[in-house]
């Protein structure tokens, strides 16, 4: 139950409200309902958790697997646009859970999704299907390793086997690639080729494509194509060039003091030689064949044969002769042929033909209370040497180095507030959420100050005159003058009316009286 005093404040309320006007209740309420929408949306800022950045740039697919993990995780998170936001206080808990679960799951799934088979209910066309959809998430994965590569993906053509067919089809793959800054050199993609041919059977590196996604082809399928690696390692040389060069010269002018642009003319011709060279004035020995016969005969001859030298008295042994015959010859063959030599060579595309360098130094800054000295014509050349020398500048080739001193425009410097400690860098750091909690309480207070309390203020004052001005005529004594409680604004309504009732008992059974004779008038 509310106590007397309670009692007193709440009729003194009903008094002055019956005693505005409608427009003034309108107004009143009005104003009361303005002050609450705008506390309570002061709260909402205030209450309100700051929002950090947790991920950007997933896939619908990796997002929404991020948004049901905080959703069971009882994290309140926003998206805006690409990007996930949670609470900055559970910022790198939340990282670190979600990396636990495996999340966000970048590229194409792997070898996990083998686990989800079930041996019963998976043919073997659904497990070759789910089996090259893990390797192709696999070697994803894989490629995501190299410098500056955001995301990859493979795709693998295997023919399907038949026992009826009388050639077996090669199988083949693609790779598209999209790299974060840059563009997939020549060196990368041929590494991915050679990645994607080693894991997979029967695949040949040259049937294998790849795919930047903003600089399109790179290595196209079939056989090598030296035109468009000569064009590629052509980028890459003048990249490298200008690097070495920019690290070379600003060694001795200072950081940023130099600039430095490289252009190489790539032959981009094919070409293969076929040389037959004959020196007729060199013989060579061939050969060389020796023959060598030697021939000796020895032996008797008797007279003429007849039938008187047969009988054994004849005289067949009476006559003697002797005969010798001796030959030697010796036969040397030399042969000698000229001096010839076959060369055969294949002259592939990517060579330099000519060299263009062009380098800019900064004229020396002034110093203070000194005058500024250009570079001499020394020095230049000492840099044009340096320069010459790191490129491999060969005058017969027609290549061209041309190093100039100028000035540098000097952009004007936008000079940002020092970083304070304390107050100062909490307040930079969260201005904005102190101007959100700031503005509407603003807001309030002026609501209450302007408009609330000159409404209550008015009506109120005029209520308790018209109710002491009644009080003061009601509780007058014979003599005219206030009773002594009348005097006294501090007091509550009751306790008014004690005093008044005690200190004149008279006037008080009169109103009462008169109170009466109006209820029963009036019943």
């Amino acid at each position: 139950m509310l106590s007397s005093e309670g009692m007193a404040e709440m009729f003194k309320l009903a008094s002055v409200w019956n005693q505005l006007s409608n427009s003034r209740k309108a107004i009143l309420v009005g104003v009361l309902v303005a002050t609450l929408i705008v506390f309570s949306a002061v709260m909402n800022v205030a209450t309100k958790p700051r929002m950090a950045f947790l991920y950007g740039g997933l896939d619908a697919s990796a997002a929404g697997d991020v948004l049901s993990a905080l959703e069971t995780m009882d994290v309140d998170a926003e998206v805006r646009g690409e990007a996930i936001y949670v609470p900055e206080s559970r910022r790198d808990s939340l990282r670190m859970a979600l990396a636990r679960q495996g999340l966000p799951r970048q590229g194409q799934p792997g070898f996990e999704l083998l686990d989800e088979l079930n041996g019963f209910a998976t043919t073997s066309e659904m497990f070759d299907a789910a089996y090259w959809r893990a390797k192709e998430g696999e070697l994803a994965r894989t490629m995501l390793a190299t410098p500056d590569v955001k995301s990859a993906r493979v795709h693998i053509a295997v023919p399907k086997s038949s026992s009826f067919a009388r050639r077996r089809r090669a199988p083949s793959a693609s790779v598209t690639v999209t790299m974060g800054r840059g563009r997939l050199d020549v060196q990368q993609a041929t590494a991915m080729r050679y990645l994607i041919a080693l894991a997979v059977p029967d695949l040949e590196p040259e049937q294998v494509a790849i795919i930047d996604s903003v600089n399109g082809m790179i290595l196209k399928p079939g056989t090598d194509n030296p035109m468009l690696q000569a064009e590629g390692d052509g980028a890459d040389r003048e990249t490298r060039l200008e690097a070495n060069l920019l690290n070379l010269l600003e060694a001795h002018v200072g950081s940023g003091n130099a600039r430095v642009t490289v252009s190489l003319d790539i032959d981009r011709e094919r070409e293969t030689v076929s040389e037959r060279i004959l020196d007729p004035e060199s013989r060579v020995l061939m050969g060389r064949e020796t023959t060598d016969m030697q021939q000796s005969d020895t032996g008797s001859a008797g007279g003429a044969v007849t039938v008187a030298s047969n009988l054994p008295d004849g005289d067949a042994a009476g006559g003697s002769g002797e005969s010798r015959s001796t030959r030697s010859e010796t036969n040397e063959q030399t042969r000698f042929d000229i001096s010839e030599v076959q060369r055969s060579r294949e002259k592939m595309p990517g060579a330099i033909s000519r060299v263009h360098v062009a380098v800019l130094i900064n004229e020396p800054q002034p110093q203070e209370g000194a005058e500024v000295t250009p570079r001499s014509e020394n020095e230049l050349q000492s840099l044009r040497d340096l320069v010459t020398a790191s490129v491999g500048y060969d005058e017969a080739r027609g290549d061209i180095v041309t190093v100039k001193s100028m000035p540098f425009h000097e952009y004007e410097v936008v000079e940002t507030p020092e970083s304070t400690g304390g107050v100062m860098l909490f307040i930079q750091q969260n201005i904005m959420s102190i101007l959100q909690i700031v503005i509407p309480a603003l807001v309030v207070i002026i609501l209450g100050m302007f408009v609330l309390k000159p409404v209550l203020t008015q009506d109120v004052n005029g209520g308790e005159g018209a109710l002491a001005l009644t009080d003061l005529t009601e509780s007058q004594g014979a003599d005219g003058q206030p009773a002594p409680a009348q005097l006294t604004a501090a007091k509550s309504p009751l306790d008014e009316l004690r005093d008044v009732s005690s200190s004149n008992k008279e006037a008080t059974t009169t109103l009462l009286k008169s109170w009466l004779g109006d209820t029963e008038r009036a019943a």
